[in-house]
């Protein structure tokens, strides 16, 4: 059954709590005030004795906040994310999920508790699909606007955890622990902007009631065997729910002989070491390179561009590896561009344009 939650504008609350402050609150002051509303609203037990549940745990991240953070200014990146945090946690209590924690420039929920149910995988679907047609919603009202399009990336995963409340007497929380909350997390980062990947433990317990399109291999932190990963494409009961296509090639690619310097990323941390490769076709939202060395699946680079010579190199882009193959000279490797800033997207768009139309 899912818990009907009361109605409790989260903007409007944290606004009037700013007006009635001279200095007004900082950012940091509103999110952890958004934060009690949220507690508020999903009604979290106050004292629960840890035990064991299987539960589906979903991980919601916006794709290049790091590099969306570098180059907006506080107060806008605080009106492009208030509403992305609004209706994602609107969305899990619709679906009957519970709003864990914020996490920075994302979420976490579990399906399950506190709340029993035992359709928690297929309600945890629903709302991922949910979540990424409230994104396409969202991003139609930011282009409206001239503000910056946001692109989640979604990761579930269901298991056993330890679920109630932790902590000390200074401070305790509700919460989930276990392999299969870690699990999810370390899945999330795998997703691609747009994308809802699920594990085999959650596509099992809902197979019959969801279609997906792509399924991969990887090896995360602290699994001694790989991790097997569904695409979905949508939940088919009650009613169909299909995850909106998110283009990742946006425009035509072009042929390109352009040097590349890029770093890897790792855990989040871009390493120092520099690697040199060649830019051989770019497009709006990905390019094919030849680089010294393979590159494990999924992970991600970020490097500079510098299209003409009088352009200066901008290192706001990150892209991930899709697929590569050895060639001639390294590896041949297909990349979808997952964080352009705005000097990075200029200097991608003017190479593109100017091999295209000559402007």
């Amino acid at each position: 059954m899912t818990r009907s939650t009361p109605e409790l504008p989260h903007q409007s609350f944290v606004d009037s709590i700013d007006a009635q402050l001279e200095a007004g609150l900082s950012s940091r002051e509103r999110a952890a005030i958004t934060q009690l509303v949220s507690d508020y609203v999903d009604r979290a037990p106050l004292d629960q004795a840890p035990r064991e549940r299987e539960v589906t745990v979903l991980m919601a991240d916006l794709r290049g906040f790091t590099s969306l953070a570098a180059n907006t200014d506080p107060k806008s990146l605080v009106g492009l994310l208030e509403p992305f945090f609004e209706r994602m946690a609107a969305t899990v209590h619709e679906h009957g999920g519970f709003v864990d924690k914020f996490l920075g420039d994302g979420l976490m929920a579990i399906f399950g508790a506190p709340t029993f149910c035992d359709d928690h995988a297929l309600r945890a679907l629903r709302c991922a699909a949910s979540m990424q047609s409230v994104m396409k919603t969202l991003n139609a009202e930011n282009y409206a606007q001239k503000l910056p399009a946001l692109y989640a990336g979604i990761g579930l995963n269901s298991g056993e955890v330890m679920c109630g409340t932790f902590g000390s007497n200074h401070y305790r929380e509700y919460t989930v622990i276990g392999d299969a909350v870690n699990i999810a997390a370390r899945m999330e980062k795998f997703s691609l902007r747009g994308e809802v990947l699920l594990s085999d433990a959650c596509y099992r317990a809902a197979a019959d009631a969801v279609e997906v399109e792509d399924t991969r291999e990887i090896r995360v932190r602290g699994q001694r065997h790989a991790v097997r990963l569904h695409s979905l494409r949508a939940v088919t009961q009650p009613q169909r729910v299909e995850v909106p296509h998110v283009e990742l090639r946006t425009s035509p690619r072009v042929q390109v002989d352009l040097p590349l310097l890029y770093q890897t990323v790792e855990n989040q941390r871009v390493l120092p070491q520099r690697h040199e490769g060649h830019i051989l076709n770019l497009g709006y939202g990905g390019m094919l390179a030849r680089i010294p060395r393979p590159l494990p699946e999924l992970s991600e680079i970020t490097f500079g561009i510098a299209p003409t010579p009088t352009l200066v190199e901008h290192e706001d882009v990150y892209a991930r590896a899709l697929h590569q193959h050895p060639t001639e000279g390294g590896y041949q490797t297909a990349f979808a561009f997952t964080s352009v800033g705005q000097h990075g997207h200029e200097a991608v768009r003017r190479c593109v344009d100017q091999m295209l139309w000559g402007s």
